[in-house]
């Protein structure tokens, strides 16, 4: 059950830029902007709020706009564009400073139950992955992912696998994170995408990858797993030595990249993907749908950012090698709706109006406003 916090002192006139939850606790790490913050300076901070004691108890600063916030019981991720700092829960003190390239999205995730705690995101150069297994740098490595820069990441719980997707969005791949060795070429289409969203199963049998317009769901059978070449192109993203290399290295890894065994079409999508309403705000982080699996069933939640969250079903038994299985819409439950910056005009104001009723230009009809 979701529960509004405008009734609190501490958010009135203010806003939620970004927001992460420790678990299923009462601690929420967040960056908010209020009405009167002219300059901006919200963005530049974290704050941690206790929603048992109602108040922010917490609070990191950066000279930089934070784009992305990650947290596990042990650590705190603060992400900025070029780097992301480490501190550590109970005191608040920095014990980690990575530098990666460019991250305008604040791509950091985190394995909720790894020991150590390990911390994946983009690498110094684009397309690269960070693998941190805690503070040492002993056990951490970096695997060149992607050619083009990084537009998804996700871990499983334990941490033993990571998934990644570029701006490309044709190809989703999986590594084992310790050693950094490809395991998954995942198809989601020819066409370039932009993905949104990655999402472990819990028992990691299952990834869905969310795009514009549909959801994708990839069994992850180790039966079906290869061990890849590094030294293979990777089609559609990266480029070969030579024309003849390109051609065969593209069909090689093209028929040994893995299908989607089920598909989720968004409802309300127009003819060219967009979705009829957008409730986000103008300062709004959601780039796409947000996906997630249900902990104990097969199905599928999608929060889309015209406020909707949708539940689809899927068949864990569907073979892949049958096609793709369509997931049917089971639900649609209004998440979030009125935009912060919505404004309904005063009762002084005139508003334009038009013709109402069953024909146009019946003077006798009712008279419509345009808000």
């Amino acid at each position: 059950m979701g529960h509004r916090r405008e009734r609190y002192a501490a958010f009135k006139n203010r806003y939620v830029v970004l927001v992460s939850m420790l678990y299923k606790t009462n601690i929420f790490a967040m960056v908010t902007l209020s009405d009167d913050d002219a300059a901006h300076d919200g963005l530049n901070k974290v704050q941690i709020w206790d929603d048992l004691k109602g108040a922010f108890v917490g609070e990191l600063r950066s000279r930089y706009e934070v784009k992305g916030i990650a947290l596990r019981r042990e650590i705190i991720a603060m992400v900025c564009e070029d780097s992301i700092y480490v501190y550590t829960c109970d005191k608040l003190r920095v014990i980690l400073h990575l530098t990666t390239c460019a991250n305008p999205r604040g791509l950091c995730v985190l394995a909720v139950s790894s020991d150590p705690w390990i911390l994946c995101c983009p690498g110094q150069l684009p397309g690269a992955i960070r693998i941190q297994v805690g503070q040492s740098d002993s056990a951490t490595h970096v695997i060149k992912a992607h050619e083009s820069p990084l537009a998804a990441l996700a871990v499983t719980a334990s941490g033993s696998l990571v998934a990644s997707a570029s701006e490309w969005g044709t190809v989703v791949k999986l590594f084992r994170s310790s050693d950094g060795q490809l395991l998954y070429r995942l198809r989601r289409s020819m066409r370039p995408a932009a993905v949104s969203s990655l999402a472990f199963r819990s028992d990691d049998r299952f990834l869905a990858v969310a795009g514009p317009a549909t959801v994708h769901i990839f069994k992850l059978d180790p039966s079906t797993g290869h061990e890849f070449d590094a030294e293979l192109p990777s089609a559609g993203e990266d480029a070969a030595a030579s024309e003849g290399e390109a051609v065969t290295g593209s069909l090689l890894l093209y028929f040994n990249d893995m299908r989607s065994c089920a598909i989720f079409r968004i409802p309300d999508m127009d003819s060219s993907g967009e979705a009829a309403v957008d409730v986000r705000s103008a300062q709004a982080r959601i780039k796409g749908p947000q996906v997630a699996f249900h902990p104990t069933e097969p199905k599928l939640l999608v929060l889309h950012y015209s406020g909707v969250l949708y539940e689809s079903n899927f068949s864990p038994d569907h073979d892949p090698r049958a096609g793709a299985m369509e997931c049917g819409l089971t639900s649609a439950t209004t998440w979030f709706a009125v935009r912060h910056d919505f404004k309904v005009q005063g009762m002084g104001c005139e508003l334009a109006t038009v013709a109402g009723g069953s024909g146009e230009g019946n003077e006798e009809a009712d008279k419509w406003q345009l808000l």
